[in-house]
């Protein structure tokens, strides 16, 4: 049984209600600008997973960073709907671009869901028409490692037709879709095609969406620029998330 963190022990608490939208992230980092946006919040924590419920627009809404990978968002979504049972899932957080047109902090909502073996999920993106922010793109490319090179970038786009990247929402659509709750992604690009990640970021993060600290420090202590490159994505993760939040906000104030 979930159990609000919110309530002491010896307090009968009550049950969670029925959500109007749940919100799926893998980061907390992803997470945290919108949870700071909720009022009247509580934290139900159950099979290891930490679920945020607040108020927004006057909406009821649930939060969940469930962790890196298609495996950890399909669980997330399970938990969400079997606890929650939200009339909305949105799967929102980083995405990588794809197309070189997009730039870090653009907001971009896909039409359609690819996998790496051609499997596609179709999209319904018109309330996105009421977010001006947002940019509609064709499609969002599932991946199963965090994707650093500018040439593998490029190389993604040619084969796949795909215009971003991202590592959870494929997945996460599949089970939306399996449980019939209607489905859409909001993503933000946190990093553009041209540019070239450190390669130790993909080492660093592990399958719970958390900076690896004693694994973070082996990796950079040969080679100290590469401290900067971590603590400027740093920098660059938070404001993206800080859009990200703008954009789920007035996305959540249209959806009925």
């Amino acid at each position: 049984m979930a159990v609000p963190l919110s309530h002491a022990p010896d307090q009968l608490a009550p049950p969670p209600s029925s959500a109007d939208i749940g919100v799926l992230t893998a980061l907390p980092m992803e997470a945290g600008h919108l949870i700071d946006r909720l009022s009247h919040v509580r934290r139900y924590t159950s099979r290891s997973l930490t679920v945020v419920e607040g108020e927004l627009e006057g909406r009821l809404v649930v939060v969940l960073a469930s962790g890196v990978g298609r495996e950890s968002a399909r669980r997330g979504v399970e938990h969400l709907i079997d606890g929650h049972r939200p009339r909305w899932i949105v799967s929102a957080g980083y995405a990588g671009a794809l197309d070189p047109d997009l730039n870090r902090n653009d907001l971009v909502a896909p039409r359609a869901l690819v996998d790496d073996a051609g499997a596609e999920i179709v999209l319904d993106s018109s309330p996105f028409e009421a977010v001006p922010t947002v940019r509609i793109i064709s499609r969002l490319l599932l991946v199963d490692r965090v994707i650093g090179d500018a040439s593998e970038k490029a190389e993604l786009r040619r084969r796949h037709q795909s215009d971003a990247i991202d590592m959870e929402t494929f997945a996460a659509a599949e089970v939306a879709r399996a449980r019939r709750v209607p489905f859409l992604s909001l993503r933000v690009v946190s990093d553009d095609a041209r540019t070239d990640l450190p390669p130790e970021i993909g080492r660093m993060l592990n399958a719970s969406g958390s900076y690896r600290v004693g694994a973070a420090l082996r990796a950079l202590w040969g080679r100290p620029s590469a401290i900067k490159d971590f603590w400027n994505l740093h920098a660059h993760g938070m404001e993206a998330a800080d859009r990200l939040a703008d954009g789920l906000q007035v996305l959540i104030r249209g959806l009925n």
